[in-house]
């Protein structure tokens, strides 16, 4: 019976623990495992936005907004081309004629993260975007908690958590999402901040220059940006804490030798992004660094009032050029700053070293002069202080050192600080403020004041309790309840400011893009199986500029910020849409897209315009594929007149392509376009003829609507056949004015739109047929360059002859296996010195070399690039992508790298010696002093901790963590 009972007790099992009780209690073993939900907790509000936002697949709604719909997106592709091999990191002909890849790669899609959507399928690009903007938002919250636990001896968790998803889901977090390439250097600036923090301290460099380093990898834009708050932080901490909390050794000539450290480490990590830093340079050489020419008069930007209201939940206004900064982190941080300057606690010193640090940043962003300062000196297209998310970081900093002397202010100030906020709100509500007024918006009633309202409510009541409750557990709950009341003003606030922003910007639709290209896709997958060679494809119908991107081809549209001013203006005189940052496939005739090898042309099955000259290789469902038989090579022979072409010399672009093919040939004149003779009148305008810059101008009159109309008839051959043929219309003007074009009453769109001044096609009509062309004024005055040609007919037999002869001119014979950055082929020449013209953009990167001999090359058409083959015969020719910047800034990074390890190495092989030669005397670190919540924190710590004899008593104030012993870099 005994040994029944000793069985009986020996087998019996202990309750088994659920996996969340076991998961509670690995988090609570590990003193900084609860980071994990710094990560957690602000990705899946993020994702729960989206959700209510219809994201795919549970609804149509997608992440592309602004220019990631227009541009970045297409970068991504291009990335994910080049991680499967299938496209060059240096250089890319799938951009505007062809152009250098690091630029679009150093400003856009130089985080390690980007690198994600090389892991999903090419038609689940949006998913994969979607991916990185979760993790970005889920890092932002880990760092910045990572940051504070680092910083804290005994870290209230649920407050750390709370800060962390307030720092996430910012409203710059929010609403600069589509900007992921920014979103890098919040994510990276806690620990940057920290790094400086040790390194000075300590000299403890790793982190530093690993994080400052990788900042401006990611993104040397916004990585510009963290140098100056670099500067700016390391100043503040000296001020801040003198040579008291920064200097726990005791160094002499502490703030000099730190200072050169912060120099030094600095510029290592400068050197290790040279490669991206000069290739960037090297790209903003092309026209980005011209393109605008800043206002340095000093100006305010914006109210005080309304600067308030951006740290109100929802408050969104516009990312438009009157745009304010993006600063809400949260009703909280409006509660707990004013405690940090009123609390005893903090010194008198760090108060004003903090609010020097705010008062600079804000006037930052309020004074114009130095806001460019802070944006490489130029001003922002859209989206205003792009630096804003530095003044989200220290506000919430400040927030949590008052939050752990949370118990040492009265309710009353509490409530004088909530009831301040609460009146404040009331009152812009009242206002009618000038930036919402531009935006055609307004503060949101419910979304922003009652919302504001009741949180600030909310907050009082849970601060006041944890002010009275000195029980551990109960303000445990309290925390928690805090944070689960800031994630839903934060869930609230961001679900409002999206809402808003698709409002302003319209936010693109999933089907729109996948179904698009899931189309297009068919018909580009079927001419490349049938053509490996090297030509360019374009469309008549483009979803945005950059399709070529998604396709993998090569074209003449494209959008992008490093520009490249040349080819913009060479496609806009060859009389392509090609203005400012971009160039679209609108204005393409025969002869521009065989001069510039696009060998085919996706258009509709049915295109009146394409039968004309082409025959369709391939069909499907909605596109079929036309085969341009003239498309001349990447590389062709012409007559040396070409050398001295003037482009400027024609105001239409359709006589200056006759004028252009004609020295090819090295002829006098070559008619292929033939002007149609016009008449034209007039209603509710006045016309000047004569002087405004030899213009016609037509001013509307104050009735009615005002137009131009043009009478043309379509000339007859004499033949008796009645062929049909396409009338192109061209309208040069030096200052153009948009207006709306009628053929025989049928609206044909917009013409002068963005400022182009595109080839324009009416369309395929029968000989001896009238046509009138109607122009509808939508401005008060339209200009027209006056004696010139608006029309022409295109002369089929002409344009045969010519290309004939132009393709019978030694040609460039690509091999199949090129890249964009080095192709090898033959030309055969039949003379010496034979001119050679390409229809690369001309750029210094390019080598050439003939039969292995390099060759020099030089610029013609203002744009492209050519050369000269020195004899006659067949000649291997080979062309490489190697600007010298490349190299050189390679060479950089790589003694960058070298001079980090070697220090790294020389420290590890001798802490003593190397600490003297450039650090500090690190004979044996002192207890560093850490935050300390000591009402809240510390007290509770030992409320919790059983006390036995031989337990030690809390970390005291002043002590030095663990992690900082072992040397935590």
């Amino acid at each position: 019976m005994n040994e029944n009972i000793s069985t009986k007790v020996t087998t019996t099992e202990q309750p088994k623990l659920s996996f969340f009780r076991r998961l509670q209690q690995r988090i609570s073993a590990s003193p900084s495992s609860y980071l994990a939900l710094c990560f957690i907790v602000p990705a899946v509000v993020m994702y729960l936005v989206y959700l209510a936002r219809g994201i795919y697949p549970f609804g149509d709604g997608s992440v592309l907004v602004l220019d990631l719909n227009a541009q970045y997106v297409y970068f991504y592709e291009g990335l994910r081309s080049f991680a499967h091999g299938d496209a060059d990191i240096l250089y890319s002909f799938s951009r505007s004629l062809g152009g250098e890849f690091i630029g679009i790669y150093a400003y856009y899609v130089a985080s390690p993260l980007s690198y994600i959507v090389a892991l999903f399928p090419k038609e689940r690009i949006l998913e994969a975007l979607l991916t990185i903007f979760i993790l970005k938002t889920g890092l932002c919250g880990f760092t910045f908690g990572f940051y504070l636990h680092k910083n804290s001896k005994a870290p209230n968790k649920l407050i750390v958590l709370t800060l962390s998803t307030m720092y996430a889901l910012s409203a710059y977090g929010i609403i600069h999402q589509h900007n992921s390439m920014w979103i890098d250097a919040m994510m990276l600036l806690p620990l940057i901040t920290y790094g400086i923090e040790q390194l000075v301290k300590f000299g403890k460099f790793k982190l530093f220059v690993l994080s400052l380093a990788l900042c401006i990898w990611s993104n040397y834009y916004i990585g510009y940006m963290v140098c100056i708050y670099v500067a700016l932080y390391f100043f503040y901490y000296f001020l801040a804490y003198g040579d008291g909390r920064n200097n726990p050794c005791g160094e002499k000539a502490h703030f000099t030798r730190s200072f050169i450290r912060i120099a030094v480490f600095s510029l290592i990590a400068i050197a290790m992004a040279a490669f991206i830093i000069l290739g960037a340079y090297y790209s903003l050489g092309f026209g980005k660094n011209e393109f605008s020419n800043p206002d340095w008069t000093l100006k305010a930007k914006f109210g005080f009032l309304d600067f308030f209201t951006k740290f109100l939940p929802g408050s969104y206004d516009t990312v438009r050029p009157e745009g304010m900064p993006f600063v809400y982190t949260g009703i909280l941080t409006l509660i707990l700053v004013p405690i940090f300057f009123i609390s005893k606690k903090f010194s008198v010193r760090e108060k004003l070293a903090a609010g020097a640090f705010l008062g600079f940043m804000t006037l930052s962003m309020f004074a114009s002069t130095l806001d460019l300062i802070w944006h490489g000196f130029q001003k922002p297209n859209w989206l205003n202080t792009r630096y804003s998310f530095m003044l989200c970081f220290f506000l919430l900093v400040l927030a949590y050192k008052a939050f752990g002397n949370l118990r040492q202010i009265s309710e009353k100030v509490i409530l004088a600080i909530c009831a301040f906020l609460a009146l404040a709100v009331a009152v812009c509500e009242k206002q009618e403020f000038e930036t919402y007024l531009k935006s055609e918006s307004k503060l949101l009633t419910l979304e922003t004041v009652w919302l504001s309202i009741i949180v600030i409510a909310i907050l009082f009541v849970l601060l006041c309790m944890l002010v009275r409750n000195r029980s551990p557990k109960k303000r445990e709950n309290l925390a928690a309840i805090l944070a689960v009341v800031v994630c839903v003003e934060l869930f609230c606030s961001a679900l409002a400011c999206i809402e808003k922003f698709d409002k302003d910007v319209l936010y693109t639709k999933y089907s729109n893009y996948n179904n698009h290209f899931d189309d297009t896709r068919e018909i580009t997958d079927l001419i490349k199986e049938g053509d490996s060679s090297f030509y360019r494809t374009e469309f008549t119908k483009l979803r945005a500029v950059n399709d070529s991107f998604t396709h993998d081809t090569f074209g003449v549209s494209g959008s992008t910020s490093t520009l490249n001013r040349s080819t913009i203006d060479f496609l806009n005189q060859m009389g392509y849409a090609s203005v400012s940052h971009w160039s679209k496939y609108q204005g393409g005739t025969p002869v521009n897209d065989s001069l510039l090898g696009i060998k085919y042309i996706v258009d509709s099955p049915s295109s009146a315009s394409a039968k004309l000259y082409y025959s369709a290789v391939y069909k499907t469902g909605k596109y079929a594929a036309y085969k341009n038989p003239y498309a001349l090579s990447l590389a062709y022979g012409v007559d040396d007149a070409v050398k001295d072409f003037d482009m400027q010399k024609d105001d239409s672009s359709l006589e200056r392509l006759n004028s252009l093919v004609a020295a090819m040939l090295g002829e006098e004149n070559v008619d292929i376009f033939l002007p149609i003779q016009h008449d034209y009148t007039y209603d509710n305008v006045e016309k000047t003829a004569g002087g405004n810059d030899g213009h016609l101008l037509f001013e509307a009159e104050d009735t009615g609507d005002a137009s131009v109309t043009f009478t043309i008839r379509v000339p007859d051959d004499g033949d008796g056949k009645k062929e049909s043929k396409e009338i192109f219309f061209q309208a040069p003007s030096r200052y153009t004015r948009e207006v709306t074009i009628y053929v025989n009453n049928i609206d044909k769109g917009k013409y002068y739109d963005a400022g182009t001044k595109k080839i324009l096609s009416l369309g395929v009509f029968e000989e001896g047929k009238e046509v009138t062309v109607k122009l509808k004024l939508e401005k008060e005055k339209l200009y027209i360059v006056q004696d010139c040609s608006y029309f022409y007919y295109m002369d089929t037999a002409a344009f045969r002859e010519a290309f004939t002869r132009l393709n019978a001119n030694p040609q460039y014979n690509i091999s199949e296996d090129f890249t964009d950055s080095h192709l090898t082929g033959t030309i055969t020449t039949a003379k010496s010195n034979q001119m050679i013209q390409t229809t690369i953009p001309y750029d210094e990167g390019w080598k050439i070399y003939v039969d292995g001999v390099r060759v020099d090359t030089y610029e013609t058409l203002d744009a492209l690039i050519a050369f000269d083959i020195p004899e006659a015969g067949e000649h291997t020719l080979e062309m490489k992508y190697r600007p010298t910047v490349y190299t050189l800034g390679m060479i950089i990074s790589i003694a960058g790298i070298c001079a980090f390890s070697l220090i790294c190495m020389l420290e590890l092989i001798s802490k003593r010696f190397f600490g003297r030669l450039l650090m500090m005397n690190t004979k044996e670190l002192p207890e560093e002093e850490l935050w300390t919540l000591e009402d809240f924190e510390a007290e509770a710590l030992l409320e919790e901790t059983p006390k036995t004899d031989t337990q030690s008593t809390p970390t005291p104030e002043g002590s030095e963590t663990e992690n900082d012993k072992n040397g935590d870099n």
